[in-house]
């Protein structure tokens, strides 16, 4: 075999593996869509619990141990943004989640919104964007390939609920998120009043204040008046 029919074979190899490689990528997207990234940092997915919206940001040609754009800073980012907590130990397809408040991640077969997913046939992680049924869908970073001589990022891909490979796990302290903490502390350093008049009082404080003024200037007005009369008497006596 001559050298370029060597090269020409390989190049044929290469071509049809990097076609089947996209080919299962796509598959595994799994009702999904793609978008096409086109620079570093475009966002291509997000995800909204309570009022914080976290992005998902992709790098070309994928995250692969970047603190930023890996699979496990978005799970890291979501917690910090929703829950004000950092999440450790999201190392391989055996680990659980810690966070750094001692609140427990426990593994659950009902997964909600903004629980982590954690795939046991590789490392990735992920979370969980939305649930219908027995399909949930994902959000996630550094799930990507290249296809049509470029790289673009898998969106709202979906998994079985019963898939054996992926296992979800849920924030002891889930909805106990830093806007919820923040409304409470404020209601915790309102006023307590022991009976619904002292309430009142203090709700109308302003317009008593001003109308015991009122009262005080008409009575000063009365007594001016008053003494008008007097001194206009004896004058005049």
């Amino acid at each position: 075999m001559s050298r370029i029919t060597k090269f020409i074979s390989s190049l044929c190899i290469t071509l049809v593996m990097s076609v089947l490689i996209s080919i299962l990528a796509a598959a595994s997207a799994g009702g999904g869509s793609t978008v096409a990234v086109s620079f570093t940092g475009q966002t291509v997915d997000t995800i909204r619990f309570g009022s914080v919206t976290v992005e998902a940001k992709y790098s070309l040609g994928g995250g692969y141990g970047n603190s930023e754009y890996s699979c496990a800073a978005l799970v890291m980012k979501f917690y910090k943004a929703v829950y004000g907590i950092d999440v450790w130990n999201l190392s391989s397809s055996g680990s659980v989640p810690t966070a750094s408040n001692g609140v427990a991640f426990t593994q659950t077969s009902s997964p909600r919104v903004g629980d982590i997913v954690r795939f046991q046939d590789r490392t990735h992680w992920a979370l969980v964007k939305a649930v219908n049924g027995d399909t949930v869908t994902l959000i996630e970073q550094n799930w990507g390939y290249y296809s049509g001589g470029g790289y673009v990022a898998a969106v709202n891909r979906t998994v079985s609920l019963g898939d054996a490979q992926v296992s979800y796990f849920t924030y002891a302290a889930y909805g106990e998120t830093l806007e919820k903490q923040a409304k409470e502390s404020e209601v915790s350093k309102a006023p307590e009043y022991a009976t619904w008049e002292e309430a009142i009082a203090a709700a109308f404080e302003e317009e008593q204040t001003f109308s015991l003024a009122s009262e005080d200037n008409l009575k000063l007005v009365a007594t001016d008046k008053a003494l008008d009369s007097v001194l206009t008497n004896t004058l005049m006596g």
